[in-house]
């Protein structure tokens, strides 16, 4: 009789213990996974921002087309001719 009593005794406290120790472990397993789920959202955020401004920076430094314009004769421009 004691000894069934001595198992359930043991039983009790182990799952109380088990218990407490889960409720301490999950909230952190949850907090943790959260943390890095929205890390991983930012550094794709980041990453992408960064493409589309060096897609912007390529767009602007491509040459662009002037039209320039057919000079005649002695034309020098920016200059004044002293006589």
């Amino acid at each position: 009789m004691y000894a069934m009593l001595k198992e359930i005794i043991i039983l009790v406290l182990v799952g109380y213990v088990i218990s407490r120790v889960l409720k301490f472990i999950l909230p952190i397993f949850r907090i943790t996974t959260a943390a890095s789920s929205q890390m991983r959202k930012m550094q794709e955020q980041m990453q992408a921002q960064m493409q589309e401004a060096e897609r912007q920076k390529n767009q602007n430094n491509q040459p662009t087309q002037k039209r320039t314009a057919q000079k005649e004769g002695d034309y020098i421009e920016y200059e004044e001719v002293r006589p």
